[in-house]
């Protein structure tokens, strides 16, 4: 009888991370969840160095090995230019890069040795231009696909992909909205852990009905 497979949500009380939890459960692995409040896992500031390192430490110790990290943290916003504040760029960037760039550490440290998957999810405006009003949000995006790569490069043993989607869609949008499901992107992360052929350290663009 083969081991169920140990899968880490980061993010995991937001609608993506909701998603991808409960997908993983299905295809019958098991699943720890991370966020901010612990709800239903393991609480952490995906954003603080240390926190990162202990529940990630606690992750181990209790599921005895990790076999994939998928990594849903991640906020949206626009400014213009000259409207935008030191501050919104440090917790954009915070959020969506720093966060990523704490949990593929600390997932590689544990994963290096015997392997294991990790996914990112990325964006479009981060694969090819940003608009106007989302230097931001791109930049952010941007950076974590290369740290994707580097990651890839660094540690063949650990499989890192970044998944880019357009606009993702949740079923509740107005008729006629265009994007990629949150359903469909958790099974192409299910089939990224499980030893599918897409090459390490690339980027997988799910834009959905704008392709």
């Amino acid at each position: 009888m083969a081991m169920r497979r140990t899968v880490v949500i980061t993010g995991a009380s937001g609608r993506l991370g909701h998603i991808m939890g409960r997908r993983f459960e299905n295809h019958g692995d098991r699943v720890v969840r991370i966020d901010r409040t612990g709800t239903g896992g393991f609480a952490a500031d995906l954003t603080d160095e240390s926190a990162v390192f202990d529940v990630f430490e606690a992750v181990a110790r209790s599921a005895k090995s990790i076999d994939a990290v998928v990594h849903t943290v991640g906020t949206w916003a626009q400014w213009p230019l000259l409207n935008t504040r030191l501050g919104d760029w440090e917790r954009m960037m915070n959020i969506n890069l720093t966060s990523a760039f704490l949990c593929v550490r600390e997932a590689v440290r544990h994963m290096h040795a015997c392997g294991g998957t990790i996914i990112c999810i990325g964006a479009r405006p981060g694969v090819q231009r940003a608009s106007a009003m989302g230097g931001a949000y791109a930049a952010s995006k941007a950076g974590l696909m290369r740290l994707v790569e580097a990651a890839a490069a660094e540690h063949p043993t650990v499989r890192s992909f970044a998944i880019a989607p357009s606009f993702i869609l949740y079923g509740d949008e107005p008729e006629g909205t265009r994007g990629v499901s949150a359903a469909e992107l958790a099974d192409l992360a299910i089939e990224l852990t499980s030893d599918g052929e897409a090459k390490s350290g690339t980027t997988l663009e799910a834009y959905g009905s704008l392709a």
